[in-house]
Order: structure tokens, then sequence, then C-alpha cells
């Protein structure tokens, strides 16, 4: 089944698999193999390190088992020589502290116990985001050699310009489409962890948007603001699956847990230049007007105002969609909550305008 997925992505790709255990190492190798890609294997850091430094990777699956085998110093080095491979580190929760506090965004943790065919998924995830990686450097590379032929040939014809000129542009308009979908292609690793809420990153998108257009917000900055909304819980990636996936309500310290995916997120965001505008609302879309929110406990206009909107939109969706552990709540009753929270937990002005401009009652449930 894992082949198959994989498969879907018809293209050649590379894997690094490393696990000093022989056995596990066959069984995710095996897992992972398919037509379209090639999985290779290590069982120490240094036969890891000679297959990077001969081989080009979009993804690096690392077991941490020090000190017989430091994955963590493996994927930190291998991300050095390959800034744009997935790297994926098979450790205990324990580490979450130090991959944050060294800003390690690009390692993403995962349960040493997981079942390989759970990690087909996040590899297949990617390889695409490495083959769009690559294909914008190519066309980065493309533009600027169009741009000094067009310097060299001033003295051109009129067409001759406007043919190149229209080259560009398009190449361009490709580069963006190439981000775009980079972009999107991440609110879905998120969402393919947690089926349950599949949608929700699109849902909320839309909202803010109908939000922020009522709210006057600068048509310049409105593509951002989708981004952002897409990619606001792109930190759960860094939460455990058993309170991630929890069919009920969460204790204390599941609560605690669950609130790192702000910080988390911060931190992913901050290591990848075209993530860098949607860092405000990934990390604030959970403060609250009152300044009793998390993480940085942020107050009124403080909050800035993408992540008010994105949170108020993310707010309308939790409420109005069902859960593991709860029913829908009606239109009727999302808005009595608006009311008591407006000036509480949201903005409320912002509250206002959605339940003026009735922008629940534009979507169909």
């Amino acid at each position: 089944m894992g082949g198959r997925a994989l498969m879907l992505l018809g293209i050649q790709n590379r894997v690094l698999v490393v696990d000093e255990d022989a056995e596990a190492l066959a069984r995710l190798t095996a897992t992972l193999d398919a037509p379209n890609i090639r999985v290779d294997g290590a069982r120490s850091l240094e036969q890891a390190m000679a297959a990077v430094r001969e081989q080009s990777y979009a993804v690096i699956i690392a077991v941490h088992l020090p000190p017989a085998l430091d994955g963590l110093k493996l994927l930190v080095e291998a991300g050095e020589r390959q800034p744009d491979a997935l790297r994926v580190l098979l450790a205990p929760e324990s580490l979450d502290g130090e991959l944050a506090d060294r800003g390690l965004g690009r390692i993403f943790r995962f349960d040493p116990r997981i079942e390989p065919r759970n990690l087909v998924p996040v590899v297949a995830e990617g390889m695409k985001l490495h083959r769009l990686e690559r294909e914008q450097r190519e066309l980065i590379q493309r533009l600027g050699v169009e741009y000094q032929k067009l310097q060299k040939r001033e003295k051109l014809l009129d067409a001759v310009v406007k043919e190149r000129t229209e080259e560009i542009q398009a190449a361009y308009l490709k580069l963006k489409a190439a981000n775009r979908q980079a972009l999107l292609g991440l609110a879905e690793a998120i969402e393919a962890k947690d089926a349950y809420t599949k949608g929700h990153c699109g849902r909320v998108a839309a909202y803010a948007l109908a939000l922020a257009k009522e709210a006057r917000y600068p048509a310049e900055d409105m593509e951002q603001l989708e981004f952002s909304a897409f990619l606001h819980d792109i930190g759960k990636i860094g939460v455990r699956d058993a309170v991630l996936l929890k069919p009920g309500p969460l204790d204390d310290e599941e609560w605690k847990h669950m609130r790192i995916h702000p910080v988390v997120g911060y931190t992913i965001a901050s290591q990848i230049e075209m993530l860098q505008p949607t860092m405000a609302c990934i990390r604030n879309h959970h403060e609250r007007w009152d300044g009793k929110g998390y993480p940085d406990g942020l107050a009124g206009e403080q909050i800035p105002l993408v992540a008010r909107i994105v949170s108020i939109s993310d707010a309308f969706d939790a409420m109005a969609t069902d859960r593991p552990y709860k029913k829908a709540l009606s239109i009727e009753e999302c808005r009595a909550i608006f009311k008591k929270q407006a000036g509480v937990q949201f903005d409320p002005q912002l509250v206002q305008l959605w339940l003026e401009r009735e922008i629940a009652e534009h979507f169909i449930y």
C-alpha cells in the first residue's frame, strides 16, 4: 500500500533511511520502496554521511539512539549539505524542547514506535516539496539568464523586446503558482495527520478572506493573509498523535502539550524564507483580546491584525463542524458565542463586522 501511495508522485526521488537495527531498517525500506523512488539504507552515522556526500536526497529518516547512533547530529549535518531535504527524526518527545531551542524547525520528530506505513504520506509530501523547491531554483536561474539577455538586447526591435517580456511574465506566473502549490502542499501535510479535520485549513482561509475584505484589509496583502490562514496550524506537525487525534476532551497536561503548536509552527516558518510573512499569524492566532491567550499573552491591538482575523475564522470553523468529541453548533449558537466573547476573546470590531455582514451565512455547510 505504501508503494502505491508513493507511485502517485510519478517522479524519481531518493530517500535515505538510517537505523542500526538491520531488521527495522529492512522493514522501513521495504515499506517506502516504489518504482519511482530509490530507498537507500545506512546503519551508522559514517555510512549515512558518506551517502549524503554522494547522492541528493528528498527525504532523510534517522532513528535517534545515542550514543550508538546520534540521529539528531546526523540530520543537522545532513541539513548543512542538503538544506532542501525533508528530515525526519524518530525519537522520543523529550527532544521537542531541544529542537525548538536550537531552531531546528525543518527537522520533524515522530514517535520511534510509529508503524512504517504511517511514514508513507510524510515521505510523499517531502518528495513533493523537494521537487517544487528544485523547480523554483531552476526557474529563478532561467529568469536570471533571460533578464541578462534582455539587458544586452536593448537596441533590438520592439517586437523582440515584447516577445521576451511576455516570456518573463509567463515564467514569473509559473514561479508564483509553484510557490502557492508548495504552501498549499504544506497545509495538506498538516491535515494528513488528522483526517477528521480535512478541509479545516481551506475553510478558515475562506472565512478569513471574507472577513478581511469587509475590514478593508489591504488588497496587496490578501494573498499573504490567505497563506497565513492556510498554514496557521502548521505547528501541529509537532504535536503527539495521541493528543492531536484524541477522541475526547484533553486533560490539563494534554492541553499544555497542544499549546506548543504556535511556537513550533513559528519556528518552522522562520526557517523557510517564503513562509516568513506568515509567522505573525502562526504564532499569535491563539492570543485573546483580554490578554489571556498564548503563547505571548498579547492583548487588544498588540495582537497582529492578521492573527485576529484568523482567530475568529478558526474559532467559527471549530464550533460549526463536527469533531470526535462534539457535534457542530448551529449558526445561531455560534453567533451567540461571538456576541458573548466580543471584547473578551475576540476583537470586538471584527466580531461586529462578522455578525453585521453575516460572513458565516454566505457559506454552505
